[in-house]
C-alpha cells in the first residue's frame, strides 16, 4: 500500500478537522498559541560543543552524558554541569549509534566489527571482542548479559545485502559470546525482552518482491537463556523501527505507517492499526502506546483495544512541526521535542498541555530524560543540558 506524501496527508487532516466542526477544531487546537513558550518551564543549565553533528539522542548513565558525533570521537560528559570528564577516540573509529550505557559500564561499536566493554567512569577499555559484522544500533542489556545486532547495511557501509545477520549474546563481565543466533536477515535492529524471551526484527532480501514501498522483514521471539527459536513471523511492510513486548503482546511499527500487534506465545497477528502518516516510532507503558505522526499530532491508544484512542494533542504553528523520534515517559507526564526546537510536557493521562519552550535550536534527533533535566543535541554539534522547573 503506498503511503500518502506528508502535504497531501496534512491537507487532507485538515479538510476532515474542518468537516467534523468546530467543536472538533477546538477539541484540538485548545487554547495553544503558536507564539506561546512558557519561558518558566526549563532553565539552561550547561552546553558542549563538539563540532559535528548526531543521529542518536545523548546516552544516560551513572551521572554522565554520553554523546558520538559523526565520526566520533567519544565523550563523557557531567550529566549537571556539562563538564567533559573524558573522551574515547580509538584509531578504528566508533560507530556513532552503536552506543549503549547500564550500570558502570558502556558498550560501543568499532568500525570493523569489534565491539567492547569501557569503564564510565574513565573510559578505560574493560574487554574487547571480535564479532566480524559491524553493529550500528544501540544494544539491549538485560542482567549480565549485553545483546548487539549486527548489520551488513548502514550509513558508512558499503550496502551489501548479503544474509547471515546475527544476534550476539554477550557476557558483560568478560565479553564472552554465550551463544549467537544467525539469521538470513542482511539486517537486525534492537533487541527487546521480556519474561525470559528476546524478540528481534530485520529485513531480508526478496528477489520477487515488486512493490514500491514496504520491502520483506522478519520477527523473531528466541529463548533467552540458549537462543533457541520459539517462532518466526514474516511481513511485507518494510525495516523495523522500535519493538516493544508487554505481557500478551509483540508491539512494533516499521517502514509502512502501521503499528502492530503479535502474540507473544504464536507470533500471530493480532490487529493491525493505521497511523494515518509517517511515524519515527513510539513508546508504552505495558497499557497505553504513544507516538507523534508527521500530520503534527500526538496521540494517545490503548494497547489492548486498537479501535479506540485515549486522546489526541495537536502540536501548535507552523506544519510539519512533528515530534521527533520517540516521546520520553517520565512519571505521569510524557516529554517530547517537535521538529522545530520546541519541548513539550502533556500530562500523559489526559494529554493537556503542561508546558510548552522554545529553545531556538536546529531540533534533530530528539531528547533524553533523567532526574528532573533534558537532555538534547542539535545538527551543528552542540549538546543541552535543561533543568525542568515545573
Amino acid at each position: 500500500m503506498s503511503r500518502l506524501s506528508h502535504t497531501f496527508s496534512t491537507l487532507m487532516f485538515a479538510l476532515m478537522v474542518l468537516m467534523l466542526g468546530p467543536n472538533a477544531q477546538a477539541a484540538l487546537n485548545k487554547s495553544d498559541n503558536p507564539g506561546d513558550s512558557d519561558n518558566d518551564s526549563l532553565k539552561l543549565a550547561w552546553t558542549f560543543d563538539t563540532g559535528k553533528p548526531f543521529n542518536i539522542v545523548p546516552t544516560l548513565g551513572s551521572g554522565k552524558i554520553f554523546v558520538t558525533p559523526v565520526h566520533g570521537p567519544l565523550y563523557a560528559l557531567n550529566a549537571k554541569t556539562g563538564h567533559l570528564d573524558w573522551t574515547y577516540d580509538p584509531k578504528e573509529g566508533l560507530w556513532d549509534r552503536g552506543l549503549t550505557a547500564d550500570g558502570d559500564q558502556i558498550f560501543v561499536c568499532y568500525k570493523g566489527g569489534k565491539f567492547a566493554a569501557l569503564n564510565v567512569s574513565d573510559g578505560a577499555v574493560q574487554w574487547k571482542a571480535d564479532l566480524g559484522i559491524d553493529c550500528l544500533r544501540p544494544h539491549y542489556v538485560s542482567g549480565d548479559t549485553v545483546y548487539v545486532s549486527t548489520t551488513f547495511v548502514g550509513p558508512g557501509l558499503k550496502g551489501d545485502p548479503l544474509t547471515g545477520a546475527k544476534l550476539f549474546a554477550i557476557d558483560r563481565n568478560n565479553g564472552h559470546v554465550k551463544w549467537d543466533f544467525k539469521t538470513k536477515n542482511f539486517l537486525l535492529q534492537t533487541a527487546n525482552s521480556r519474561d525470559g524471551v528476546i524478540y528481534l526484527g530485520g529485513n531480508y532480501f526478496d528477489p520477487d518482491f515488486a512493490e514500491e514501498d514496504g520491502g520483506p522483514a522478519r520477527y523473531y521471539a528466541l529463548d533467552q537463556a540458549t537462543g533457541k527459536m520459539k517462532w518466526v513471523h514474516e511481513n511485507i511492510d518494510g525495516t523495523p523501527k522500535v519493538l516493544v513486548p508487554t505481557e500478551n503482546l509483540l508491539l512494533f511499527s516499521a517502514y509502512q505507517d502501521f503499528i502492530q500487534a503479535l502474540d507473544v506465545h504464536t507470533g500471530k497477528r493480532v490487529w493491525k492499526r493505521d497511523t494515518n502518516n509517517w511515524i519515527p516510532g513510539f513508546v508504552s507503558d505495558g497499557k497505553d502506546l504513544y507516538f507523534g505522526s508527521a500530520t503534527t499530532i500526538v496521540h494517545s491508544w490503548p494497547i489492548d483495544d486498537p479501535n479506540k484512542e485515549n486522546w489526541r494533542f495537536n502540536i501548535p504553528g507552523r506544519k510539519f512541526d512533528y515530534l521527533l523520534i520517540r516521546p520520553v515517559i517520565e512519571g505521569d507526564r510524557l516529554y517530547f521535542m517537535s521538529q522545530r526546537g520546541f519541548v513539550y510536557a502533556l500530562d500523559r493521562k489526559t494529554g493537556k498541555r503542561i508546558f510548552r519552550y522554545g529553545t531556538g535550536m536546529n531540533a534533530r534527533v530528539g531528547i533524553s530524560f533523567a532526574d528532573g533535566y533534558i537532555y538534547m543535541n542539535d545538527s551543528k554539534g552542540r549538546v543541552y543540558g535543561y533543568k525542568v522547573l515545573k
